[in-house]
């Protein structure tokens, strides 16, 4: 990891060091004299310093500076605009982002790093992020390159609330994107009893996800990774073999298509016309024998395409009992929805969430396939 340490947290900063430091943040540059002006004034104002981070958020040279690294939806591109429209968090939550600059990232070749000094070797992400190579970029709002705001905030806050030891699990992981963020924020924390958990099935994503961690000085022999699906039950499945790994949204277990007796892909939007020949078998493991693993968990973050309430809900007592924050990914409405009706009964809380979105199509075989972009919900269990 090559990073510099800020010498001071902006709540120990003075006026103007702050000012300075979300100008170095937001903005990429140093601030200009009548900027800092302008800033000063807002803050002693509004009493309020991140009236001042709210301001420089919201200003169109911030727009500008990180409009290229806004993700796409699986139809078209997203403008900043849109993603906005409804946005999963609240000026507040933005804070938890800041607390996390501590470190100030040098941009190397070949890597793409994030602001907290995370960083994606270029060659094992998709195509079309390569006119970011060698920068470091800025707090992903509205978004960066891979995922928007609303997730860091969820993985972020799952940190901020450990103490002296963190773990984590990513179900879903590809390269485990989170998996590294979190454990690059726990270490800035002064947190270096770390425990991950990251389980993927297709061979070639889950090699990435090895130079993934070694890429960010985390050891993969000392963590639990395996090459697998997560199912509600242990057993075995037949996994699409993607052709171009590092270019895929994901995948799940295909379904056995009565009629024809073979597997068809009626449950993810990612792959089509797949046959027995372009098929795996993969081993899946039960989300509960995952859990059962460590008697307490700092975060986990589920992104199984489409299977995401199905394993909650399996798996409910054992949630409520060993974990504290929950990151999910959703892919249609209808996954939306019973996520929120199964934690709100057990007493779970919905800090922030994003609906996914879609444009209906009766002839499609799947909700999943309805969704142009995929929501996230973020719950935090009461009892920790």
């Amino acid at each position: 990891m090559i990073w510099k340490r800020a010498k001071s947290t902006p709540s120990a900063m003075s006026e103007t060091e702050f000012i300075e430091f979300l100008y170095r943040l937001c903005l990429g540059r140093a601030s200009d004299t009548t900027g800092l002006a302008h800033w000063i004034s807002v803050m002693r104002s509004t009493r309020d310093p991140t009236s001042v981070l709210r301001g420089m958020l919201k200003s169109a040279e911030y727009a500008s500076r990180c409009a290229d690294g806004v993700p796409t939806s699986q139809t078209a591109p997203l403008h900043i605009n849109e993603l906005q429209v409804y946005p999963g968090y609240t000026p507040e939550d933005l804070t938890v982002l800041t607390e996390f600059s501590i470190a100030i990232p040098e941009p190397q070749s070949g890597f793409i790093t994030d602001f907290i000094g995370s960083r994606s070797r270029t060659k094992l992400l998709w195509d079309g992020v390569e006119h970011l190579d060698g920068t470091v970029l800025p707090i992903p709002v509205p978004a960066d390159y891979h995922s928007e705001a609303i997730e860091w905030i969820g993985v972020l806050k799952s940190v901020r609330a450990a103490s002296g030891h963190f773990s984590a699990m990513e179900l879903g992981a590809g390269m485990a994107p989170w998996l590294v963020a979190s454990a690059t924020a726990a270490r800035l924390r002064g947190i270096h009893d770390i425990r991950l958990t990251g389980v993927e099935a297709d061979p070639d994503r889950f090699e990435l996800m090895i130079e993934h961690l070694r890429d960010n000085g985390i050891e993969p022999d000392k963590h639990a990774l395996l090459q697998a699906a997560v199912g509600v039950t242990s057993g075995t499945a037949r996994w699409p073999r993607l052709p171009a790994p590092r270019n895929a949204g994901g995948a799940r277990p295909l379904r056995q298509d009565a009629a024809s007796g073979i597997q068809l892909d009626n449950d993810t939007k990612y792959l089509k016309g797949l046959t027995q020949a372009g098929m795996i078998d993969v081993t899946v493991v039960s989300f509960e024998s995952l859990l059962s693993t460590l008697p307490f968990w700092d975060l986990v973050h589920i992104d199984v395409q489409g299977g995401e309430h199905e394993l909650c809900q399996a798996c409910l007592q054992l949630l409520t009992d060993r974990v504290r924050y929950l990151v999910v990914g959703t892919h249609s409405r209808k996954l939306d929805g019973d996520m929120i009706d199964t934690m709100w009964h057990v007493g779970w809380m919905l800090e922030n969430e994003k609906p996914s979105r879609f444009v209906f199509d009766a002839g499609t075989p799947s909700l999943e396939r309805m969704t142009t972009h995929d929501g996230t919900q973020v719950w935090r269990n009461p009892r920790f």
